[in-house]
Parts: structure tokens; sequence; C-alpha cells
């Protein structure tokens, strides 16, 4: 009893005490959800924010705290399954109706730019690359393109970024002497290439977007580390060996990936495996083979990536290669220039297979020219001053061009004996004379022939008649001459110092049917049946094939193209507005 007398009692010494009325628990609960209004809102706000920024990222706004970063790591990715996938993107565009929207982004029209370095034309035929030919298929193609000469590496990717010859843009050769600046570039010096003064004879495609306001990026394209007329890439990868394709697949993904205001609009990679094989074994060889089939696989690795983004409508991709291949054996088509002039007397022989020859003293010239043009008769090569080069090279640099050239025939070669012995060496073969690939030559070989594949919405369709090719008086330049290669720079000079237009009008010509109803078959095209089959277009009509196939043409036409992808104002090349009225929407 007590204790139940003593647990009452402090029952209710706990509800009478002094100090707890009824008033007071109401103030307390109106404390306590105060308390509480407070808590939530605080905890609201990093929520909000949170919200704020999906938002953005949905719609391709840059979140608050990161609208003034430039990324360089980790990139923020788009979503590979946007919503709103059919969404019209014209119907809530912003301001720029340039934009166009995947359905989760917007994006400027943009190129990615893909060189399969030493990619022959004729690679294609070989059965091995269904993924080069599903890209050909989706778009436009050409038969092949022509590569500039010297049919080498730098030269020509310059020529492809430029829209000039080499002999205009000054990448003459990937090894060459400058008599103006008494010094010598060569391809293998990472630290020269870095150089302004090797590379301002032109402006290439990246230097024209970022002068412009639009962003570009280089995955080891040649020449885009240097500053270029106080320009280069906003993003740039050095070149660097044994970089796997897909990797730099991942790597043009990663800046596609990019918010919309650090994204290129301009994008290029450069893959060397397919030219490296062949200048080991040959083109050939099974080694060559397998390196087409590994860049084939990352082509369409690209391909799908940008499909799985919903980009089809706005990514235009483009693959070229910047020349074909030969093959040559060592020792056995050497022509040895030590055989015929005083070697000690000459600062270097550049071009190789071509031979620049190069004397230290200019009082050589004359009799040099004179010794090697007498071995030359009845020879497989030719031999001339810098100032009688053919024409049709459009090669006139005067500076960079050896005083003279020695221009070889399939598969010979211009070397030293010593050169010879070492190059023999590297190719590490018991073999006495031992196969190599080569490329350098007359542009015009079919062995030296490049590729073109093209892809995106700024291509015509190939369901839309194709306009008429030029005919003769219907050849207008890029800035509005009649004859392109007589454009002036700024500087009031010449781009290139002669007339290009008759010679490109003679390969148009030669690639089109003779008869006007364009049933006459192609001149020297015995192989065309087998070459649509490989397409799987060999039931189409010649009119129908002339929509989606573009005959020859040269390599500098794709810089004009690009600008006016991209919408840029391009600077003096030596590119015609035919050729983009035929292939653009």
């Amino acid at each position: 009893m007590n204790r139940e007398r003593e647990k009452t009692s402090l029952i209710a010494v706990t509800h009478d005490s002094p100090g707890r009325s009824p008033s007071t628990w109401q103030e307390r609960s109106r404390h306590l959800a105060i308390a509480r209004g407070v808590g939530i809102f605080l905890l609201s706000i990093p929520t909000g924010l949170l919200l704020l920024c999906l938002g953005s990222y949905i719609y391709g706004r840059a979140c608050p705290a990161a609208s003034t970063h430039r990324p360089h790591g980790a990139p923020e990715y788009l979503s590979l399954n946007p919503v709103n996938k059919h969404h019209a993107a014209e119907t809530h565009s912003p301001a720029n109706q340039r934009l166009i929207s995947n359905g989760t982004h917007w994006f400027k029209p943009t190129i990615i730019l893909v060189s399969l370095d030493g990619f022959r034309a004729d690679y294609l035929d070989r059965g091995i690359t269904p993924e080069l030919l599903h890209i050909g298929r989706k778009g436009l193609r050409a038969d092949y393109m022509i590569p500039s000469f010297p049919s080498s590496t730098f030269p020509n990717h310059y020529s492809i970024a430029t829209g000039l010859y080499p002999g205009s843009h000054g990448m003459v050769s990937n090894e060459f002497y400058d008599s103006v600046l008494n010094d010598t570039f060569s391809y293998k010096d990472a630290k020269k290439n870095l150089e302004s003064r090797w590379w301002e004879g032109g402006e290439p495609i990246w230097v024209t977007a970022e002068r412009q306001g639009q962003i570009s990026a280089s995955n080891m394209w040649p020449g885009s580390r240097a500053v270029i007329h106080g320009y280069k890439p906003t993003y740039v990868v050095p070149f660097s060996h044994g970089v796997a394709p897909l990797k730099k697949i991942s790597q043009l993904m990663e800046w596609l990936d990019l918010p919309q205001a650090a994204r290129p609009s301009f994008l290029a990679t450069y893959m060397p495996e397919v030219d490296s094989a062949a200048h080991q074994v040959g083109p050939d060889s099974k080694q060559v083979n397998e390196a087409v089939q590994l860049v084939d696989g990352a082509l369409g690795e690209l391909w799908r990536q940008i499909a799985q983004r919903n980009l089809t409508h706005i990514v235009n991709l483009m693959v070229v290669s910047d020349h074909g291949m030969a093959a040559t054996q060592a020792h056995k088509y050497a022509i040895y220039v030590d055989d015929i002039i005083d070697v000690s007397k000459v600062r270097g022989i550049y071009g190789w297979p071509l031979g620049g020859v190069q004397p230290k003293d200019s009082a050589d010239i004359l009799p040099m020219y004179r010794k090697l043009k007498r071995a030359s008769k009845g020879k497989p090569w030719a031999v001339y001053l810098r100032e009688n080069i053919p024409e049709r090279f459009h090669y006139t640099h005067q500076a960079r061009i050896s005083p003279i050239m020695i221009i070889p025939e399939l598969p010979y070669y211009v070397t030293t004996m010593a050169s010879d012995k070492f190059h023999a060496e590297l190719l590490g073969s018991k073999e006495e004379f031992p196969v190599t690939g080569a490329h350098g030559y007359d542009n015009l070989h079919p062995l030296m022939r490049a590729t073109f594949l093209a892809a995106g919405p700024a291509f015509r369709s190939r369901d839309v008649s194709a306009p008429p090719l030029p005919a003769g008086n219907e050849l207008v330049s890029i800035q509005g001459g009649a004859a392109r290669g007589q454009v002036e720079a700024d500087d009031g000079s010449h781009i290139s110092d002669m007339d290009a237009m008759q010679d490109y009008l003679a390969l148009v010509r030669n690639a089109l049917v003779s008869g006007p109803d364009h049933t006459t078959p192609r001149a020297g095209a015995k192989h065309q049946a087998e070459y649509d089959a490989m397409w799987g277009e060999s039931h189409l009509s010649e009119a129908q094939l002339r929509n989606i196939r573009y005959p020859p043409f040269e390599n500098v036409e794709l810089y004009g193209m690009m600008t006016r992808i991209l919408d840029l104002k391009p600077a003096p090349n030596n590119g015609t507005t035919e050729f983009s009225r035929w292939w653009l929407q």
C-alpha cells in the first residue's frame, strides 16, 4: 500500500508541479514546430540545388557552380538513352537557330574528321571492312580521293586541313630544308614540330574555327599542337605511339559529352596503324589486313557511339586517308645518288622515295643537275630543276623545295648506299630484298589513291538527285574567282602561282561517262561492277550511282566543305564551291 501511495504521489507531482500549465505545453509545441520547419527549409536548399543541376544536365546547361569551369578532367557524360528522342529541335530552339537538340542537349553542327594513314582506296575491296562499308552506305562516297603531291603524310594532312597544295602551305615533305630559315624540318623531331614558323603558310580548319568563336579538338592530327597565327585547338592530345584506335574513339566521345559551352564543334583524330604495318612488310601482307580490320572496328564503334547518343542528325562524320601505298623491295629498286654525284657536297636528300637534292653550295646545283640528268636517260626516274617541275604537281615553294628533284616511277626510290643499308636493317628481315611499303610518288598513280567517305545531316541525301557535275564554265572558286589557282591571300600574294582549273576539269572529265545520257561505261573502269557489288549497290543504274558516288577529286577540296558545314568564313584556299554544291544539302 505504501508503494502504491508513493507511486500515486509521484505521478501527482509530475503532473501538478508548479509552472507546467497547459499553456506552457502549447508554447513548447509551437517552438518545436518552428524548429522542424527551419530544419526542413535548410535541408531543402541542397536538395533544390541538386534538382536544379539535374534539370540543367538534362537540358544541356551548366550547373551554377561549374558555369565558369573549363573541364580538362573527367567529362560530364550525356545520357546514352536521351528522352524525347524524336523531339523537333527547331520548335524549342534557343535564339541561336544553328543549335540542334538530340533530345536532351543542344549541339552546334559538328564535324568529326578521322584520318586513316595510308588507307589506300582499294583496301575497301578486300572484304574485311564491313563497318566502313556500312558508313559509306549511310552517306555518300568518292570512287577515290587524289592526294596532293608528294603523296606523303605531313604534306597531305596539312592540305586536307588548309585546302592548299604543299607548294602553297609550305609543308612540302615529311623532311625538308628551308633556305630562308637555314634550318631543317623533320617530322620525327617533336620539339621542332611545335614551332610556328613551319606551319604559318596556311590556315588549318581548327584555326579558322577558333578564330570565329568555335571550339576545336585534335587527337594527334599532324601540326595541331603548334600555335598557328596565334591559335591552336582548345583541346589537343599530342602524338604518342601505340595508342589503340578504340582509346582515340573514347577521347572523341569525351569531347562530345562535354557541356555545351565547352564542347568542340570540330573534332579530329589520326590513326597510323595501317600505314605503319605497310611500311614494315608491304601493303599486301597479313599484318596490313589485320590493321585494316582494327581501324574498321574502331570506326564501327564510333558510329555506334554517335547513334547511341542520338547524334546521327547532328554529327557529320568524314573518314579520309592521306595517301595510298605501294610495295617496293629494299636494295632491289634503289637509285643510289652517290653513284652519280659527290654526296659530301650535299646538305641532304629529302623526301624519300623522292630525291630532293640540296647542295651545300649553290654553285654546285647546275653541275649536279647535269650529271643526274645524263644518268637518268632510259631509266625509270626523271630529274628536274625546281622551276621545271611539272605544273600539275603545284610544287612551287622556293625556299623549301630542293633545287634538284628526282621523281622516280614505282617501285623505285632514291637513296644513298648508307641510308639504304640502315633502312633495310630497320625492317629486320633476313631476305636479300625485303619487301617494304612506300608512298610519295606521283599523286595520280592508282596505288597512291586515298579514301573518302562521309555521312551526316549536312550531306545531301542519296535519295535526292545530284546536281550536274561542273563543265568548263561552271567552276567557281571559293573566293569568287574563275580560277582557284589564282586566289589572293590577305597580304596580296597568290596562294598558288598557277591555274589549277584545267587540271581539275581534266580529272572530272576523265571520270565522267563519255555520253551525255550517262549510259556509256566509265573509261578504264573494268572492275566497276565488282566495286558496286562490294558496296551492295550493283543493282543501281548509272544515274542512281551518280547520286551517291562523286568522281575523283583532290583533297584540297575538303577545307572549303568543312567551313561551309560549320558556317565559317574560309581563309583563301584552292577549293571550289562546285565541289560543296554536289555533296552538301
